[in-house]
């Protein structure tokens, strides 16, 4: 039976509408079995923007050396995305060379920062409560990915962590999905990714994933329609 036939009788014998439009049916319909979240941009947000918290809380001269340091905290970040260790010794590095030893956990003050999008994480819950588990697959060093896993309870909040560092490859690297697809023992296409960068999106879909863009700030209406596009009701 083709796809659309398909389509169009499970909406008259079971009464659910799993697509907006007949017209835009393309493939087959894919049974989503698992769900990941990217963390930043999709579940949640820094509560203030780095360059100027930095600056404030390192005491820096000016706008022009605490985007520098910021630079240079990225890239420390950076090294560490596929590592389960080493950043807080650059981080220290880099305090030390814009002389503003000991103010290690000032700066990873600002970085843990987070606020969770509240109606976006209740969606998350009730995908849950459906019987669809869902997982965090996020670019993050050890000491945010702890902070978020712990102090954040995403622990209890999602089914899996998969932080970068400790899957040891990043995203858009497609490896990275490769690895998490053979944690969760599923097909590939059977996975569900969004997230609000449109290469990482794309490094998914390569992987065999069915990926889609998402920002947290459009809320949770606009993140039940995305589902709801792959077959997900909430």
């Amino acid at each position: 039976m083709p796809c659309a036939q398909r389509a169009k009788r499970t909406r008259v014998m079971g009464g659910i509408e799993r697509f907006a439009s007949l017209e835009k049916i393309s493939e087959c319909f894919v049974v989503i079995e698992n769900i990941l979240f990217d963390a930043d941009g999709v579940i949640q947000q820094a509560t203030q923007h780095w360059q100027p918290a930095f600056q404030v809380a390192l005491s820096l001269k000016d706008e022009s050396q605490a985007k520098a340091v910021l630079e240079d905290v990225f890239a420390a970040e950076t090294e560490a995305l596929e590592s389960d260790g080493g950043f807080a010794e650059r981080l220290e590095k880099v305090l030390a060379k814009w002389e503003r030893p000991g103010l290690v956990l000032e700066a990873l003050n600002v970085m843990h920062a987070i606020e969770v999008h509240q109606d976006v994480m209740q969606v998350v819950q009730a995908v849950r409560r459906s019987g669809i588990p869902c997982h965090i697959a996020s670019n993050q060093q050890t000491s945010r990915a702890k902070h978020m896993s712990e102090g954040l309870n995403y622990r209890s909040l999602f089914d899996t962590e998969f932080y970068s560092c400790f899957v040891g490859v990043a995203k858009p690297k497609i490896s990275y999905f490769e690895k998490v697809v053979e944690k969760l023992g599923c097909n590939a296409s059977a996975v569900l990714f969004l997230d609000d960068r449109v290469e990482n999106v794309d490094a998914a879909k390569q992987a065999g994933l069915s990926a889609t863009v998402f920002y947290g700030a459009d809320g949770a209406a606009t993140l039940k329609r995305r589902l709801a596009s792959f077959g997900v009701s909430v």
